[in-house]
């Protein structure tokens, strides 16, 4: 018996863990962007707490929220808003996202 309703199916055993690789790696990529223009950055364990990466420069914090796709290209920004802000994501109002998609095209808002 699987352990989870999305392993019950071969496709959802297949595809079990990889969600959080492309969110990890989606995290790394935030990070070290922001590393680069000099912000020291803290990206929560298990993608728990207030945001996925806190960053800080001097007494400036980011709180961001990063989201990766790697089935899904963006044509504008209001696109990958829309695909953040509905279900199964949910992110809350007034949070800073970073969403990257399948073409690796980063876009940024706050929702």
């Amino acid at each position: 018996m699987a352990r989870t309703k999305a392993q019950q199916n071969r496709k959802g055993r297949r595809n079990y863990g990889r969600n959080y690789t492309r969110g990890r790696t989606g995290e790394a990529k935030a990070a070290a962007d922001l590393r680069k223009k000099g912000y020291s950055v803290k990206v929560s364990k298990g993608s728990r707490g207030p945001a996925d990466v806190i960053a800080r420069k001097g007494s400036h914090t980011r709180k961001i929220q990063v989201k990766r796709f790697t089935s899904r290209a963006f044509s504008t920004k209001a696109a990958a808003r829309n695909r953040v802000t509905g279900a199964p994501y949910n992110v809350p109002g007034g949070r800073e996202v970073w969403v990257y998609d399948a073409n690796g095209k980063l876009w940024k808002f706050r929702t």
